[in-house]
């Protein structure tokens, strides 16, 4: 790495979410886990603090297809972008509200809850595929690695991008063919994957495996990756077995020591630039 600036000017966090106040924005009764409150006044100080001057928000699974929480979180930041969760018949006129508030995508959703057959998961995405395609809008897919293989050559097929969350959740040491797969779509130029939340797919973030996996991603296609933050770290919800509506903590992550794994993964300043400022412009519709 050299002298350039980080993050540099204009640089994106393209995978956090905004939880509550509650009292204001409640959750999903039918919720698989209750998270603390996670305010905008929060997310700003975090992105203030860290120098990123754009930002993308996701809608989380608790929230289910209410945006509000989502929408309101938008209109409060200088630089922010959506993806949103909609019902399968959200109106023309609906969607395009929302694409003048800023949504960008709409999040197919399957990992939180665990499994779903592989058929229910196409589904879901050639769903909001239609949604999509009035805007060219993305899916976002949060999927296990072991359905992207199966589901390669439906995203080809797609009339629009697709976004994998969290390095598709391919594990550093994955022998599968789940890279490789990820890989072919990438080189495509349909797909995108967001290097976000390493902690998801090792116990340590910074485990050195990680940068040759970011880096390989990267050399499918680095126009197609993005990166961000998966702020305020959703608790690790699977392994409670507690009341639904009790309240878990956050996973006690380092936000900034997460940001400055991206150059040490990249070894390259021209590459840090696309991923944190020229591709998130790109998918997101930053101007």
């Amino acid at each position: 790495m050299g002298d350039a600036a980080f993050p540099p000017p204009h640089a994106c966090d393209c995978h956090v979410h905004v939880i509550g106040p509650k009292t204001r924005f409640p959750l999903a009764p039918m919720r698989r886990y209750t998270p603390k409150d996670a305010t905008v006044r929060e997310l700003a100080g975090m992105l203030g603090r860290l120098g990123l001057e754009r930002v993308v928000l996701v809608q989380p699974s608790f929230y289910a297809t209410d945006n509000a929480c989502l929408l309101d979180a938008m209109t409060r930041l200088p630089a922010a972008r959506g993806v949103a969760v909609l019902a399968p018949g959200t109106s023309p006129a609906a969607l395009d509200a929302l694409h003048e508030r800023g949504v960008r995508g709409l999040r197919v959703n399957i990992a939180t809850t665990g499994t779903a057959p592989l058929e229910t998961i196409k589904d879901e995405i050639a769903t909001a595929a239609k949604l999509c395609e009035r805007h060219g809008w993305h899916v976002q897919l949060f999927v296990a690695a072991a359905a992207i293989e199966p589901l390669a050559p439906i995203l080809k097929a797609l009339p629009v991008d697709s976004v994998f969350d969290h390095f598709g959740l391919i594990a550093p040491d994955d022998a599968s063919g789940a890279l490789r797969a990820l890989q072919d779509l990438l080189a495509g130029g349909k797909t995108w994957v967001n290097i976000s939340a390493a902690y998801r797919i090792s116990e340590d973030a910074s485990d050195p495996r990680i940068g040759p996996l970011a880096r390989a991603l990267c050399d499918a296609n680095p126009e197609r990756i993005v990166w961000g933050t998966d702020w305020p770290h959703t608790p690790r919800h699977h392994l409670h077995r507690g009341r639904r509506d009790e309240e878990l903590p956050f996973r006690p992550m380092d936000t900034r020591g997460l940001m400055n794994l991206v150059p040490r993964w990249l070894k390259d300043d021209a590459l840090v630039q696309r991923v944190l400022v020229d591709n998130p412009a790109k998918l997101y519709d930053f101007s």
